[in-house]
């Protein structure tokens, strides 16, 4: 076996590995927060978000397993020369939808945030009291 297929089954090991864990992650927190034991009285306070969970933690998920895929594959990018030159496009494709992604999120924020400070400026502004 030479040192470029240990890396790959490694790398792939370790991915699966990953996967694995945020499975059993995401299952235990299926059940926590959307099939939990809510009632009338005591209400799932998320039950408007994504799955029913907590704001922001699919995402959270998301950002953690692309450090570690990142971190992982330039581990392997370290150990087998000529890598980056095979995997070109893929990592293209890998960068653009981060930067799609986190960018669309960072935008909605802004125009969220903009929205509110207008709304509250406009609210406290001597016209509006007249």
């Amino acid at each position: 076996m030479n040192a470029d297929s240990w890396v790959f089954q490694a790398v792939f090991a370790g991915v699966g590995a990953w996967l694995l864990v945020m499975t059993v992650v995401f299952v235990r927190l299926l059940g926590k927060y959307t099939f939990g034991k809510w009632t009338a009285d005591n209400p799932n306070p998320y039950a408007k978000e994504t799955f029913a969970m907590p704001r922001g933690v699919l995402r959270g998920m998301l950002t953690l397993s692309l450090l570690y895929a990142v971190i992982l594959f330039e581990v392997a990018n370290i150990q087998t020369t000529g890598l980056e030159a095979r995997m070109e496009q893929l990592l293209t494709a890998f960068q653009m939808m981060i930067a799609f992604y986190f960018g669309s999120k960072v935008m909605h924020h802004i125009t969220k945030a903009d929205e509110r400070k207008t709304t509250a400026f406009a609210e406290s502004s001597p016209e509006a009291k007249e």
